[in-house]
């Protein structure tokens, strides 16, 4: 079987102390081939539709994040693309990490139209997952439908207590944002299992689909700040509409949704809570339980229940600045290591050994135990 990573110099890309330390990842993309997928689908007349009109995975016409590339979609595989344990255990090397956090990488499936198909894929995506990755010993998040929460639950019931899942993934994005309560059996199912809740952007490549940014025109506004608007909007949604407090045990990261926003994001909505704190009793949970006010300052809940992927992070230069943001980023107990591989906007571990602004217990808490503490290994 000829492999389709390619090669880097690790020296040259991750410094020496980086394979000395224990590295999680937690947003390494795996894709299997559309053939090879469509093996695992179960129903028969899903098969026949994905088989002779649309293909296992069908995208809308549009420009997406490798547009500037001649080849199209290849800034989507510019490290390779991984469809077996042995392809991601050989990316893996030459960046430092040693326990990959694997997912399917369909993040287009969000955009397409019928339920029944994309149900289809996700059952079949996760079969092939298991097989190829969980039985062959790498840590998997399954995928999780967000458009069908009744068939969420079964996937969760069908495939959470497999050894080798350690998380669900699935996607934010702001036209439903995850505070609704039409989640809850999600909620529930995950924390039976104890499974964290992992996101990841979608809804936000040409053409626009999504309430925000119809006429973004370049790469940077769309992916550097599309993603970090509807992550927001999704974790503000679900702070004070209660999640939280109905399912004090639930853990939701955010992949690509960016970071920085921590601090604006802690102040203002305590700040706003504050000043009108009365609202959140007539949202629908605390209308059900009966309770007026959320039970902590809404910046706890951020602090304690959501954590943050750090690709791509952009740290600033001056490690005085980048100390500081960190800090009041509360980068020590919300942020987890990403490569976003095998994409172009790969960002290997580099970061943390290079700025002086780490010292070694927030190194270790971004690197590997904020993970630790809420994946089910």
């Amino acid at each position: 079987m000829v492999s389709s990573v390619k090669r880097l110099d690790s020296r040259a890309e991750v410094p020496d102390q980086a394979f000395e330390d224990e590295i999680i990842d937690l947003d390494f993309h795996v894709n299997p081939e559309e053939d090879e997928l469509l093996e695992y689908v179960e129903d028969e007349r899903a098969l026949d539709k994905l088989t002779t009109e649309f293909g296992a995975t069908p995208v809308m016409g549009k420009w997406d994040a490798a547009y500037a590339i001649k080849e199209g979609q290849e800034g989507l595989f510019t490290q390779g693309r991984a469809k077996y344990a042995e392809d991601v255990r050989e990316a893996c090397d030459p960046i430092a990490v040693d326990e990959p956090i694997v997912n399917a990488g369909i993040n287009n499936l969000p955009l397409q139209h019928h339920p029944v198909l994309k149900n289809a894929v996700c059952q079949a995506s996760n079969d092939y997952m298991l097989d190829h990755f969980v039985d062959e010993g790498i840590a998997t998040s399954m995928m999780v439908p967000k458009w069908d929460p009744e068939y969420a639950v079964e996937e969760i019931e069908r495939v959470a207590d497999e050894d080798g899942i350690v998380a669900a993934y699935s996607w934010f994005d702001p036209k439903v944002p995850w505070g609704n309560e039409q989640f809850d059996p999600v909620f529930e199912a995950l924390v039976e299992n104890d499974l964290p809740l992992v996101l990841h952007g979608s809804l936000a490549y040409w053409p626009q689909h999504s309430h925000i940014g119809d006429d973004m025109l370049t790469w940077t506004e769309v992916l550097g700040f599309d993603w970090p608007i509807h992550a927001m909007v999704n974790v503000v949604n679900m702070i004070m509409r209660g999640v939280f407090d109905k399912y004090p045990d639930l853990d939701v990261v955010i992949q690509e949704g960016g970071h920085w926003w921590v601090p604006f994001l802690r102040y203002r909505m305590d700040e706003f809570y504050e000043m009108h704190p009365e609202d959140v009793q007539i949202t629908p949970r605390k209308m059900d339980s009966g309770e007026r006010y959320l039970e902590r300052a809404p910046s706890e809940y951020l602090r304690d229940n959501i954590y943050l992927c750090t690709q791509p992070f952009a740290l600033p230069r001056n490690a005085s600045d980048a100390e500081n943001l960190l800090d009041l980023s509360m980068a020590s107990d919300m942020f987890i290591y990403s490569s976003d591989w095998p994409h172009q906007t790969l960002d290997p571990p580099t970061w943390f050994y290079t700025s002086r602004a780490f010292d070694e217990n927030t190194r270790e808490r971004i690197l590997s135990e904020n993970a630790k503490d809420i994946l089910a290994f």
